[in-house]
């Protein structure tokens, strides 16, 4: 009990001091819907990264002890680093305007944090250098300044990418609580392995959410989220026909949550580009 206790503590102690900071942030903010879009922006590129990095090249590993089975327990430490430490931290640094020598201070920080973790047994690098997250934290810290700006530039580009994270990290959390619950395993052959579902889900959800992005972006209306339900409902019951999917939920739960999601994605949506409505009418205004 006192090893899991050991493994717990320093997972959980960084959880309360990063949240501690997004909720300063929060309070601070003007603008909170435009926060919480930079947040999910910051965990789209984490995500991204922790793809490549930790699913596939497999660089590091985690050791919370806190679920029982380990690949979960590896796959929950990941998910505390890139979905709420590191974001968590690069909005904060971007609400109160930080230069780069707190980027940098930011990213010993997190060198230290990780040093620590290594001494206590609870993460393990496999081919990850300490002396790269000192490198490249800042400049993650630096690229989330600089999507803030364009956001609020209302750049083309960077809010389309935007919708598009929002929808891809909500995805894949949505099917991370599946797989914890043994609701949905991808794989190939007739035995689907968790390892190989944690590399074929995020391209799923990366599908899914792209298709959904470029279609909400074009309308948000009705028939739209409803295209994009079917388009979820049909590319679902191809991987499962291809047997690259098993889905052990009911069908009235399937069509209810993708119902749920669509409109919460309909809601990102306005988040982003819910002036453009209102631009174009005053552009018409101003051209009579």
């Amino acid at each position: 009990m006192r090893s899991l206790n050991r493994n717990r503590m320093p997972f959980f102690i960084l959880f309360l001091i990063h949240t501690f900071l997004l909720i300063v942030t929060v309070h601070k903010s003007k603008n909170r819907k435009k926060i919480f879009v930079l947040l999910l922006a910051n965990m789209g590129f984490s995500y991204l990264f922790e793809y490549f990095v930790f699913n596939l090249m497999k660089a590091y590993s985690y050791k919370p002890k806190i679920l029982q089975k380990k690949l979960f327990d590896n796959i929950l430490g990941a998910f505390l680093s890139q979905a709420i430490y590191v974001p968590f931290t690069a909005v904060f640094l971007t609400g109160i305007k930080s230069g780069w020598g707190t980027k940098v201070a930011a990213g010993l920080y997190f060198y230290l944090v990780e040093k620590i973790f290594l001494w206590l047994g609870v993460f393990k690098l496999s081919g990850w250098k300490s002396i790269y997250t000192l490198i490249f934290l800042p400049l993650y810290f630096k690229l989330s300044d600089l999507w803030f700006a364009s956001l609020n530039k209302k750049t083309s580009m960077v809010r389309f990418i935007s919708l598009f994270f929002m929808i891809m990290v909500t995805e894949t959390n949505l099917f991370l609580i599946f797989a914890f619950i043994r609701r949905y395993r991808f794989g190939i052959g007739k035995y689907h392995s968790w390892k190989e579902h944690f590399i074929l889900s995020p391209l799923y959800t990366t599908l899914l959410s792209l298709f959904t992005a470029f279609s909400l972006k074009k309308e948000n209306t009705l028939a739209v989220k409803l295209g994009v339900v079917l388009f979820a409902a049909c590319l679902n019951k191809l991987f499962q026909r291809i047997k690259l999917l098993k889905n052990n939920l009911h069908p009235i739960s399937y069509f209810g949550i993708r119902l749920i999601m669509t409109s919460i994605y309909g809601e990102y949506r306005k988040w982003i580009y819910g002036d453009v409505e209102n631009e174009s009418l005053e552009n018409k205004k101003t051209n009579k």
